[in-house]
């Protein structure tokens, strides 16, 4: 029996349950870490260094979180999956930064493997 492939990269709605995210995620045995949207381009860019333990050389701009998931997601060995949750809020409020994060989002998804991310807009 082969087990469904799952999308480097899923969105999700307002109706979704984080706790059930998290477990689907973690099935067989895959890391899952979970990083709540801030309100605006820098509160978000803080909870991502900040849940992903960034270096204090972090930039807070979007090519340093390119570059800081990236070397995260070559460093990271097996399965893993990236929740980016609460991303409804940003999407109406800066439509612009949202699609800037998805964008670098989805691009490490499709160019390492072992990661999937899952953007919760609730």
């Amino acid at each position: 029996m082969t087990r469904p492939t799952v999308p480097p990269v899923r969105r999700l709605g307002a109706d979704t349950r984080i706790a059930n995210v998290v477990r689907a995620a973690g099935a067989g045995g895959a890391t899952v870490r979970v990083v709540p949207a801030g309100d605006d381009k820098a509160e978000t860019l803080r909870l991502f260094a900040e849940v992903l333990r960034f270096p204090a050389y972090f930039g807070h701009n979007l090519d340093a979180l390119a570059d800081s998931l990236g070397d995260l997601a070559a460093a990271t060995e097996g399965a893993w999956t990236l929740v980016w949750d609460g991303a409804r809020f940003l999407r109406s409020a800066d439509p612009d930064v949202f699609e800037a994060i998805t964008d670098i989002l989805t691009d490490l998804a499709q160019t390492h493997p072992g990661m999937h991310v899952v953007i919760v807009e609730r």
